[in-house]
């Protein structure tokens, strides 16, 4: 999904976009589920398709179990993970997936932490292996420490300076208040250049324990034999203590504001962001169709209103994705400086005409079938069939994931506007403007 520098609202988009490709297919093949006594969870899956198996693992962990102080730890942690361990130098690990014929990459999100290796089948036992030394005995050295750090940092001022970026974050900043969900996934530059070699060692042993540890698998593999090797594994950690969300809600804001930045950027951008539902809220999947209607292709009405018709905006999308607490549904625009409060009214404006007036019987169809052909198309392969397990497990949304195409397939144009009155329609937004010194 990363292939290339992708403003993080555009990430955030297809983000949005690869969870809802993820919901509610309909299981063909063996799925087995182990708890261990320590509290880790095991979902191995059945996917003959092809020679493969993708292995990912999931720890609760991430921003949204961070306090304001230890800003950017998990994430640092992520980064030292899995290169050095008692009996395996420096990248080691990563080398000999790579020598199986497979490879690694690893993810830090707001709800977890997730890690990802794929292999040829044939080289399953092999990579549990490799994982097993990884997770169990890592290793933490200061000078590594110290050079993550820098790069992270130095990622963060460069991130910052892309205006897309800078008024992403500045919009979520403001719009989310104190909650983790308001701060960079990455870090917070002043507490993540606090951080010590001690900080990271303890984090590791309080976090990557079993009563915080999922892993799924999907692939070319016996299920049940998978997920017995796996759990073996996983037998081996400290049961621990479940990590604890550092919020306990998300409270929006009860009136509209425009926030004006400043920046050295080339380019002015605007983010206007509005509340959003959690996993646990029945109108996620509503919203997902409502989201599929403002934002898919350039018949979309974000494009044709703001771009095609009122050519306000040089490029516009809309991005909103399920989290385990509520989250906004943001829109983001590059634009001519002088166009910047006539694209805020006119998104308002639709919004609102979305909370007054049903969507056609056309659009609303072809939003469903959009997302069910998303469904479809991701999980053709192990990682997205993975991805399914491991992200909805992972955040308390099982419930949600399983009975998604049923839901899709009730959303009326009627739920559509009740959704859209509830949490578009109040009139309460939150734009971010950064505009060029």
């Amino acid at each position: 999904m990363r292939t290339a520098r992708l403003p993080a609202a555009a990430i955030a988009a297809m983000l949005f976009a690869l969870l809802l490709a993820g919901c509610g297919q309909e299981r063909t093949t063996t799925t087995v589920r182990i708890v261990t006594d320590n509290g880790a969870v095991v979902i191995a899956r059945e996917n003959r398709a092809s020679s493969v198996v993708a292995i990912q693992v999931y720890v609760r962990d991430g921003a949204f179990f961070e306090a304001s102080d230890e800003a950017g730890a998990a994430n640092l942690l992520r980064t030292l993970m899995f290169k050095e361990t008692g009996s395996r130098g420096p990248g080691e690990i990563q080398r000999s997936i790579e020598g199986l014929g497979g490879y690694m990459s690893s993810a830090g999100r707001h709800d977890f932490i997730q890690y990802t290796a794929i292999v040829p089948s044939d080289n399953f036992d092999e990579a549990v292996e490799l994982m097993r030394d990884g997770l169990l005995n890592a290793k933490f050295d200061p000078g590594s420490v110290e050079r993550e750090k820098k790069r992270i940092l130095d990622s963060i001022e460069d991130m910052l300076r892309r205006s897309v970026d800078r008024a992403y974050r500045l919009c979520l900043a403001e719009l989310m208040g104190d909650h983790p969900y308001g701060r960079l996934a990455e870090g917070v530059p002043e507490a993540l250049s606090r951080l010590t070699t001690e900080d990271i060692e303890r984090r590791y042993r309080e976090r990557y324990v079993g009563s915080n540890m999922l892993v799924a698998i999907t692939g070319d593999v016996n299920p049940v034999d998978a997920a017995e090797e796996v759990a073996g594994v996983l037998s081996g950690l400290e049961t621990g203590v479940q990590a604890e969300p550092a919020s306990s809600a998300v409270t929006w804001p009860t009136e509209s504001r425009v926030v004006v930045e400043r920046a050295d950027i080339r380019k002015a951008c605007q983010v206007v962001g509005f509340p959003g539902p959690g996993v646990a809220d029945r109108d996620n999947v509503t919203m997902d169709v409502l989201l599929v209607i403002l934002m898919k292709g350039g018949s979309s009405r974000l494009n044709t209103r703001l771009k095609e018709e009122l050519g306000l905006v040089h490029s516009i999308s809309a991005g909103w994705y399920t989290q385990r607490h509520p989250s906004p549904l943001f829109v983001w625009m590059e634009l001519p400086e002088e166009n910047v409060a006539a694209a805020e009214r006119a998104t308002v404006e639709l919004m609102k005409e979305l909370s007054e007036e049903p969507v056609g019987d056309d659009e609303l169809a072809k939003a469903k079938m959009q997302l069910k052909v998303g469904n479809i198309r991701m999980v053709e392969t192990a990682e997205g069939q993975t991805f399914y397990d491991g992200y909805w497990n992972a955040i308390g949304g099982e419930e949600f994931a399983s009975e998604y195409l049923e839901r899709l397939s009730l959303v009326t144009a009627e739920e559509i506007q009740r959704a859209a009155e509830f949490y578009l329609g109040s009139g309460v937004y939150l734009a971010a403007v950064v505009l060029p010194d």
